[in-house]
């Protein structure tokens, strides 16, 4: 019996040293793994520089899905970001994936470019979709260094397109030209340009042109034109040239910021002209129009209206869009205003509502009438009176001359001949008495008083190209 019980105390102490073996070995793995240092105490993270920190990006050539942190880092280390804002449930966003995913493939061979995809629904998305004011899918957006560009992409939705306008964002700032039929070219194209004439292949004062190019490329078009006639006296001659403009800056050539502010004003004109295909852009700002609609054979009232606004209205950049629009390609407006293309120019404020018309354009020569009328639309009059029209004396036409007295009797008394005629016949009713009016709609017919409703709200993004999110508040 004794031998059984020394034999069970051995086992039973042998047990327990395996078991408290096992456990201190457990023990000694969890401490190294946890980074003991000799004395027991643990190791601190290694700290990870902020800048070394990147987010994993897919192989070059597919696009890359962003959140707000990843969308801010990539933005401002890529030279090109093209960011998609999409909505899953949106139709447009689907049929857009495929084309936007061969664009990237497009673009493999570019180092300088990605193509990133934000879920405007996703949870982790709501800063850029409010930072970026997204009130359409697909919106798609270009930023250069994380500085984005002034208007969206609103091209054609092919492979082709998108790739062909990435590469031209990535051309140089500054193209060279050899002669005047180039620098027209680009006029006709780039519609805003700016020409640094210099007299031959160096000169001092052509790297502040080309300084001031690379900042404001997305807003102009520049030239260098080297070994120019036009180079004048000092051999430096930068020129601003639009279709119907053209300006020569006459200050110091070698001054970045007197420079900068020139070419800024020239670039970013406070009056614009409306074309078919900014059309969309310009009324998606928002921001009411006060539009001149010119004859092309005439360019002499956008000159006489450009230069009363930069002159007395300048103030009003940010609250109106001062507008030109040619007359001829923009014939339906005038129709609802009543005009046509006989009564250009003609001045009117188009609220994408209504439309209010300036009764004669020579008449913004006259005292403050045109910024009464800027005031009326602020405050409201213009929009009251359309809802509730009075009566108001017409002023008398320039052209026309007023109506001598004898005439005014003999039409009334050939109203009263017309009278007594029809008291001879009382068996003619008298509706078949008065003369049949011909039926007009209330825009159309130019006898109507203005305002009328707006048409060029139809420029608007539609519900044929994307989902417009609608603001319940």
């Amino acid at each position: 019996t004794r031998s059984w019980e020394r034999w069970w105390i051995r086992r039973v102490t042998m047990r327990v040293w395996v078991a408290v073996a096992v456990a201190a070995a457990c023990v000694q793995l969890c401490v190294s793994q946890d980074g003991a240092q000799p004395d027991g105490q643990p190791e601190p993270p290694a700290e990870v520089p902020e800048a070394e920190v990147a987010v994993a990006l897919p192989p070059p050539g597919e696009p890359i899905v962003l959140s707000d942190e990843s969308f801010d880092q990539l933005a401002s280390n890529t030279e090109i970001l093209m960011v998609n804002f999409y909505a899953n449930w949106c139709r447009f966003s689907q049929m857009l994936k495929p084309v936007y995913a061969a664009s990237a493939a497009k673009l493999s061979d570019e180092p300088r470019v990605r193509l990133g995809s934000i879920d405007c629904e996703a949870h982790d998305t709501t800063g850029a979709r409010e930072r970026n004011h997204i009130t359409k899918y697909p919106t798609i957006k270009v930023y250069r260094r994380g500085v984005p560009l002034k208007s969206e992409y609103r091209g054609q939705r092919s492979p082709d397109a998108i790739a062909a306008y990435v590469r031209e964002l990535l051309a140089e700032p500054v193209l060279t030209v050899n002669n005047n039929e180039e620098v027209d070219g680009h006029i006709n194209k780039h519609r805003r340009v700016i020409i640094g004439h210099f007299n031959g292949p160096e000169h001092e004062h052509m790297g502040t042109y080309e300084s001031i190019a690379a900042r404001l490329r997305d807003d102009c078009h520049f030239l260098m034109y080297k070994s120019s006639p036009l180079a004048g006296e000092g051999g430096a001659n930068i020129v601003f040239k639009s279709k119907m403009e053209e300006a020569s800056y006459d200050g110091d050539k070698g001054n970045t910021d007197a420079l900068l502010e020139w070419a800024t004003e020239h670039c970013s004109p406070l009056v614009r002209e409306i074309t078919f295909q900014n059309g969309e852009e310009l009324t998606e700002e928002g921001l009411p129009f006060l539009i001149l609609f010119y004859s092309p054979d005439d360019h002499s009232p956008v000159s006489e209206f450009t230069k009363a606004v930069k002159e007395r209205l300048a103030g009003e950049r940010g609250q109106i869009n001062f507008i030109t629009a040619d007359g001829n390609k923009f014939a339906h407006p005038l129709r609802h205003l009543g005009k046509s293309k006989k009564d250009l120019p003609i001045l009117a404020f188009d609220t994408f509502k209504h439309m209010y018309l300036f009764k004669r354009f020579s008449d913004i020569h006259k005292g403050d009438k045109l910024e009464q009328f800027v005031r009326d639309l602020h405050s409201g009059k213009l929009h009251h009176n359309f809802h509730h029209p009075q009566a108001e004396p017409e002023e008398p036409d320039e052209k026309e001359e007023p109506k001598k007295a004898d005439e005014k009797n003999a039409e009334t008394l050939a109203e009263k001949v017309e009278k007594a005629e029809a008291q001879k016949n009382p068996q003619v009713p008298e509706e078949l008495t008065k003369p049949t009016e011909e039926h007009h709609d209330e825009e159309d017919d130019p006898s109507k008083p203005v305002p009328v409703k707006s048409v060029l709200k139809n420029l608007k993004p539609n519900s044929h190209r994307y989902s417009i999110i609608h603001n319940e508040f």
